[in-house]
């Protein structure tokens, strides 16, 4: 499947739109310069208590809640490949370093795992597993060459050759792996005198986004900012990156209003998808699980469900939804009908990188899908509860009028004289979580522009003053 990457600077770091041979949207990824997220994330951790009964053992990570670490993730740190019990593995008060598994939900704290992986372009290094793998997405035959390349690079062990390594030089290879060899030596280092908390990042969010994006052997990024072009140009001369067209755009305008991202956002923010030809899907998120309804419009019910399949899949992953998904499609009378159309979404829901199962449609046209959630809906990122939208329940989040601020003051080519926002807007760049980001802002344009709270202004809404600047 072709696909292209669109990259826009967010001001709080890197936002990826993924679009595909059509030019369709069909995944949004972002990485903030402080990233919270526990997952994938380095940690130096310290051991609190050891579990025999749970068989695993509880982790002060400097996070709110205590982190857990289960028997088999915690034999890479004690040096096994056995099973055994967590209390032959750890021991209370040790010291070690661990990589987020899984967020903390509830009352229920973060998961841990001491196999750590540091993910580069062609290879992921595990330094503490003495065995040389190989992406489970190749085919049996590539899987074994690759295999066996590997372990003729890499003797001793702990590198997992990724899809595209196949078409990287040897010489690539190494270079990679001697700088993700390094990299662990300098996080081993910087743990030794660390107290239990996040680690340091030794990436750029750019890198971490870039190599996220490379598994899905895009075949050109599109840029428009100036300056993430730059530092785009210098990565993709990194060894071990496959050959990728770098797409510059006019840099006077948004990079996503340019591509029509900005337009299918609106589309996937919308609970109401309409279908090519004729139909629609009704997309409701609640707390026990996602509801997807299809609505025939008076088609034919196998050609509005089999359209409705792949349309389904796309929102899907696009929206980031996890969890329990309920599909009610239009009835099918026959079982052959109905092995079609889960035929037809087994194959739209392929290509998806988080893993699913796909239950077998009923009598009465429901299927069950199961996904993994990744991260927070796109709901959650860009939108807010809000009682006076006209009733949709919804509104832009201060994140997303922050975005729309910062990326207005970085294009413009004089100073703003005074900047007015709206209260919710204002607090959040003040105090709030984008503090951060409008700090970053200012060292980049060299002054911090004043910000007035204006009341009659909507949420999440600003006016820039422009009168006499020449703009």
């Amino acid at each position: 499947m072709t696909t292209r990457i669109v990259l826009e600077d967010t001001g709080f770091g890197i936002r990826a739109a993924v679009l595909d041979g059509d030019d369709r949207l069909i995944e949004i990824r972002d990485v903030d310069r402080d990233d919270p997220r526990v997952t994938d994330a380095l940690f130096a951790a310290r051991v609190t208590a050891v579990d025999p009964k749970l068989n695993a053992a509880f982790l002060d990570c400097g996070l709110p809640q205590p982190g857990l670490i289960v028997a088999k993730d915690a034999r890479a740190a004690a040096g096994s490949a056995e099973r055994r019990p967590i209390k032959e593995l750890l021991r209370e008060g040790q010291r070690l370093i661990v990589q987020g598994l899984r967020e903390a939900v509830g009352d229920k704290g973060p998961r841990f795992t001491s196999d750590i992986r540091l993910f580069g372009y062609a290879l992921v290094h595990t330094p503490l597993t003495a065995t040389v793998e190989v992406s489970h997405q190749l085919g049996r035959r590539q899987a074994d060459e690759l295999r066996e390349r590997g372990r003729t690079l890499f003797p001793e062990g702990r590198f997992v050759l990724r899809r595209h390594a196949a078409r990287v030089t040897d010489e690539a290879l190494m270079v990679e792996a001697k700088r993700l060899a390094d990299r662990w030596r300098r996080i081993e280092a910087a743990a030794k005198t660390a107290k239990p908390g996040r680690l340091p990042e030794m990436e750029s969010p750019l890198e971490r986004l870039l190599r996220g994006l490379i598994e899905l052997e895009p075949e050109a990024v599109a840029v428009a900012d100036r300056n993430l072009a730059r530092e785009l140009e210098r990565l993709l001369a990194t060894p071990g990156l496959p050959p990728l067209e770098l797409v510059r755009l006019d840099p006077d305008e948004p990079a996503f209003a340019q591509a029509g991202v900005d337009a299918a956002l609106e589309t996937a923010l919308s609970t109401l998808v309409p279908l090519p030809r004729g139909g629609r899907l009704l997309i409701e998120e609640t707390a026990a699980c996602v509801a997807i309804d299809v609505d025939g419009g008076g088609r034919s019910p196998l050609d509005v469900d089999l359209e409705a399949a792949g349309e389904i899949a796309r929102q899907v992953r696009l929206r980031n939804l996890g969890g329990t998904i309920l599909i009610d499609f239009v009835d099918l009378p026959s079982k052959p009908e109905r092995q079609r159309l889960e035929e037809a979404l087994r194959k739209a829901f392929r290509h998806d990188p988080a893993p699913f199962e796909i239950h077998p449609v009923s009598s009465l046209g429901t299927v069950l899908v199961s996904r993994a959630r990744r991260g927070q809906p796109l709901s959650a990122l860009l939108q807010a509860a809000c009682t006076s939208c006209g009733g949709s329940g919804r509104r832009p989040s201060p994140r997303v009028g922050a975005e729309r601020l910062l990326g207005a003051l970085g294009r413009r080519r004089r100073p703003a004289r005074v900047v007015r926002v709206a209260r919710d807007l204002g607090d959040f760049l003040a105090d709030g979580q984008g503090r951060a980001a409008w700090r970053h802002l200012a060292r980049c344009i060299g002054y911090e522009p004043p910000l007035v709270i204006d009341p009659s202004l909507a949420p999440a809404s600003f006016d820039l003053d422009t009168r006499n600047d020449g703009d």
